[in-house]
């Protein structure tokens, strides 16, 4: 067949043809000696190639390396594609969350503001962050680990517990329940006239759950709730419960209005977060490394924390109390530190490859030098009162 007439069967056109031809990627089988190009059948299958590979989106250049290159490994260059579409696929459904916010706004005001808009996309982009974080347990294991290491050996879980005064009858119910330690950890305490709703925005994190706590007696039920718009009726706990996750949410004073609208009056509301002194050395160490990655802070929970954490809290309910709870982490291994830092939400884009390898070199020499690490830690719980 000469050029007109396969490219009227394969259905592309004569120029896209001649481009081929010039990068290299479908030369003709023959030419004349008149310098007509004859294309013969080999040459359609090598175009219904290119074409399939074009539609799962590889470029030209990477389809000429898998057509004529041995080495060429058309199963990565696969797996490469799909991961890139996947990025691009929660980009845009990011994108249509943010019109679908922005077209409420305009319902509800009549009207959207450029400064609105820019808010919008950063609380959209924040919760994206969180949600891909807390998709599993993973990364809340891979911090855990670390303060295993913690000289201050009274049970987080127990302490917490013992510090709430929950009515001997109380409807109970725990925002960002993680893996249900609270209630594992103190499944003897749990008194049988409770009702607790256990919820977190992570499905994979309340099937954690739901796993942990199966053989734990207790009335549990499980939602799945965005603490910024609870969706019960006023007055319908007697206990809320959120630990070391409001920090995370893109509208605290939103979510800590909420929580007081669902709290019966006199309620109780327990929540913990860290100090702003917490994990002080290990922060100068990663400043001392590298700076430049924003690794050298405690993220987020520096929007709720034991210094603002109170004030804020002063703001919605009559009476907020706060205990302590301090500690060391001694360690002589450089894998927990370097696993706790790259399993955080900015760790894990920055922390990686090449960078994570030196980063371990960098703290085990440390180690080495010193004998050991020594990090500080500091938490607390706020007990609030309707």
């Amino acid at each position: 067949m000469k050029i007109s007439e396969f490219a009227k069967r394969a259905g592309v056109t004569v120029k896209t043809l001649l481009y081929y031809d010039k990068i290299g990627l479908l030369k003709p089988s023959q030419k004349t000696d008149c310098g007509y190009r004859i294309y013969c059948e080999k040459d359609f299958l090598v175009l219904q190639q290119i074409t399939t590979l074009k539609f799962i989106g590889l470029s030209l250049s990477e389809i000429r390396k898998i057509l004529h290159e041995t080495e060429a490994n058309l199963e990565n260059m696969i797996i490469i594609q799909k991961k890139a579409l996947e990025e691009k696929k929660k980009h845009i459904e990011s994108v249509i969350t943010v019109f679908n916010k922005a077209e409420n706004q305009i319902k509800e005001n009549g009207f959207l503001e450029v400064d609105k808009l820019i808010d919008i996309i950063k609380i959209t982009n924040m919760e994206n962050k969180v949600i891909e974080q807390y998709k599993t347990d993973e990364n809340l294991n891979l911090r855990g680990n670390l303060h295993s290491y913690n000289t201050n050996k009274t049970d987080w879980n127990t302490w917490c517990f013992n510090q709430m005064k929950i009515p001997t009858k109380a409807r109970i119910l725990e925002l960002g329940c993680g893996t249900g330690e609270l209630w594992s950890k103190n499944s003897h305490n749990i008194n049988e006239e409770w009702t607790i709703t256990l919820s977190d925005f992570s499905k994979g994190m309340l099937s954690s759950t739901k796993n942990r706590l199966d053989l734990v007696d207790g009335n549990f039920l499980y939602e799945e709730i965005n603490a910024q718009n609870i969706p019960y009726e006023d007055e319908s706990f007697d206990v809320v419960i959120a630990r070391h996750m409001l920090y995370f949410v893109p509208d605290i004073t939103k979510a800590i209005s909420e929580i007081k609208r669902v709290l019966v009056k006199g309620g109780l509301f327990y929540a913990t977060t860290n100090s702003g002194e917490a994990m002080a050395e290990l922060n100068e160490l990663v400043k001392n490394f590298d700076c430049s990655m924003g690794l050298h802070d405690n993220g987020m929970c520096n929007r709720f924390d034991l210094e603002c954490g109170q004030l804020l809290l002063k703001e919605y309910f009559s009476e907020v109390k706060v205990g302590t709870f301090e500690g060391k982490i001694i360690v002589d291994n450089a894998e927990p530190v370097v696993a706790y830092k790259a399993s955080s939400i900015k760790g894990s884009s920055v922390l990686m490859g090449e960078k994570k390898r030196e980063f371990t070199k960098y703290v085990g020499d440390y180690i080495k030098e010193k004998g050991k690490l020594t990090i500080t830690t500091k938490s607390c719980i706020f007990k609030a009162k309707k």
